[in-house]
């Protein structure tokens, strides 16, 4: 009886890697110090040109579109993740988001999704509150599926440099 389940088991990873059920996080559209007056044509957006975001200061702000994709299966959780100097909020459809209990929290960054949601769009805005020093800041999302697969991650790497003001 052993020998026949491990001869089954590289079928259950073959099937999980190989049928696309891993969810996906794909940047839909990514703007930086975007004017909310500004038409969607004069925003310029980095989503797929994330190495040429300009060095970011105290104020500056981001909006990341999101699209989270269960690749056949039903999403189970989002879940947003920043540095200290980053202020996140995040948009979402509340239809398709459960309120049961105390998985669901925006304000935490995370998102239960109810049964049936395959696909949906969030989005993420941040303000940069402060610099500790100049260098690095992540912006990280997660999302798991109901299947038995690995869960996806996409992170947005920022540079932070001070703002120098002459004295």
């Amino acid at each position: 009886m052993k020998k026949k389940a491990l001869f089954l088991l590289p079928l259950f990873f073959y099937a999980c890697s190989d049928s696309g059920e891993s969810p996906v996080i794909e940047i839909q559209k990514l703007y930086i110090n975007v004017d909310p007056k500004a038409e969607e044509t004069t925003k310029e957006d980095y989503a797929n040109r994330m190495d040429e975001i300009p060095a970011l200061k105290v104020g500056d702000k981001i909006e990341a579109f999101l699209s989270l994709d269960g690749n056949g299966a039903e999403l189970k959780s989002f879940k947003l993740q920043n540095d200290a100097e980053v202020k996140t909020e995040l948009h979402y459809k509340k239809t398709e988001v459960s309120t049961e209990g105390n998985l669901t929290d925006a304000e935490k960054g995370q998102l239960r999704f109810k049964d049936g949601v395959t696909k949906t769009n969030v989005l993420v805005q941040a303000t940069v509150e402060k610099v500790e020093s100049n260098g690095d800041v992540q912006i990280t999302f997660y999302l798991s599926s109901k299947a038995e697969c690995e869960g996806a991650q996409e992170i947005i790497g920022l540079k932070i440099k001070e703002d120098k003001k002459d004295e």
